[in-house]
């Protein structure tokens, strides 16, 4: 008898900050606004969207969409658009099942945000439904062992002075091999003494990442790298938005400094182009919302022929996260995986935990799938109490 999808719905989920400090009143600023593109509109809490599947033979899987800002649209592209769709289709690989619905997305303009993020928390929850029908962890479904994953922690956010910057460095970067500092103020030359302590205090056997989550123009990154010499920076990731390739790819030329990014874009052919037009050495894939696995298994090619590798962004809830480090193992073009420290319960307090090995090595969850299991009973307090219904 063919196998079908029998259910697919999604599940919008909040942990807000406020919750978490116990006030909007205690919620630190470094916390509301952690780096340059919060600095308006301040983070509030952390958000996802969990995608629920069920297959006809009594097997379940999980997915998740990226959340920022909201997981509401997300939601409701699957709930009322993409579950119609899918619910009674024989189970075929996740980009199969799906095609239809990004092609028709595609042709009515949604190239980018909560439809492209739909989808890849759909893939996602596809791939572990497969994952859980054949009995085996995602990693060895794709084709190999689940392996500890070379790692570097995150983040040092912005902080009012330089000797905090410094003392946050040190407390973090702990067992990790590397850390990844927030950058992005209005110049370089408000950001270089927090990068110059951070460097002095983590030392030069630890590696350093700068972040500026596109908060430079072209002349302020060309000052930057010029004022980075010397202080040995592993990657220099989104120091202009990545709309601007012209922009990227005259900085590449300019500098040493490997520039990374691709955590802002939502299909293998954009990351594509950053690493041909731009000249980006490292991408960042976040696999809840540039396809899913599907995606991943598309972007890890493309990068092997570009000479480029593979950093996925490591933000997100416990689904998300799983599932990259299930795809880090498995794909051959991943070079470290990103370990965010920011407060999440939405990360550390559903389903399995990701583990760590003497040496700061993540271990991807063991079990069928990507190793995370939910029920109800564990996303209940952070959902909408009308969306927890079957």
């Amino acid at each position: 008898m063919t196998v079908k999808l029998e259910t697919i719905r999604a599940v919008p989920l909040t942990a807000s900050f406020a919750a978490i400090y116990g006030g909007e009143d205690r919620i630190p600023q470094e916390i509301l606004r952690p780096a340059s593109h919060f600095q308006s509109i301040p983070r509030r809490g952390q958000y996802c969207t969990l995608v629920l599947a069920t297959s006809s033979d009594g097997a379940q899987g999980v997915g998740e969409c990226f959340g920022l800002p909201t997981p509401y649209p997300v939601a409701e592209f699957i709930n009322r658009v993409m579950a119609p769709a899918l619910i009674g289709m024989p189970l075929e690989t996740p980009s199969a099942m799906t095609a239809a619905l990004k092609r028709f997305f595609l042709a009515l303009g949604h190239t980018r945000g909560p439809a492209m993020e739909a989808l890849s928390g759909v893939d996602i929850a596809l791939w572990d439904l497969d994952a859980h029908r054949a009995g085996k962890p995602l990693a060895t479904l794709l084709g190999a062992a689940p392996r500890p994953i070379e790692t570097y922690v995150s983040p040092v956010p912005f902080l009012p002075t330089p000797e905090q910057s410094a003392e946050a460095a040190r407390r973090l970067v702990a067992s990790f091999a590397g850390m990844k500092l927030k950058i992005g103020r209005k110049s370089a030359a408000e950001d270089m003494p927090h990068i110059v302590a951070v460097r002095e205090a983590i030392g030069p056997d630890k590696k350093l990442m700068l972040d500026a989550n596109c908060g430079y123009d072209f002349d302020g990154a060309r000052e930057l790298v010029g004022a980075l010499a010397g202080l040995d920076i592993a990657w220099l990731e989104e120091p202009l938005p990545p709309e601007d390739t012209e922009g990227l790819r005259k900085l590449a030329r300019i500098t040493d400094i490997p520039l990374a990014g691709g955590e802002n874009e939502f299909t293998p052919e954009a990351l594509d182009r950053l690493m041909g037009e731009a000249g980006l050495r490292i991408i960042q894939p976040n696999v809840s919302r540039i396809g899913g696995v599907s995606a991943m298994l598309e972007v890890n090619g493309m990068a092997q022929r570009r000479g480029a590798t593979i950093a996925p962004h490591g933000v997100g809830g416990n689904v998300a996260v799983s599932c990259s480090l299930h795809l880090a193992a498995a794909l051959g073009n991943v070079s470290t995986f990103e370990v965010n420290r920011l407060p999440n319960p939405l990360r550390d307090q559903l389903g399995a935990q990701v583990t760590f090995d003497e040496t700061g090595r993540a271990l991807p969850p063991s079990g069928a799938g990507h190793g995370v299991e939910i029920g109800e009973a564990d996303y209940r307090e952070f959902a909408d109490s009308e969306t927890t219904a079957a």
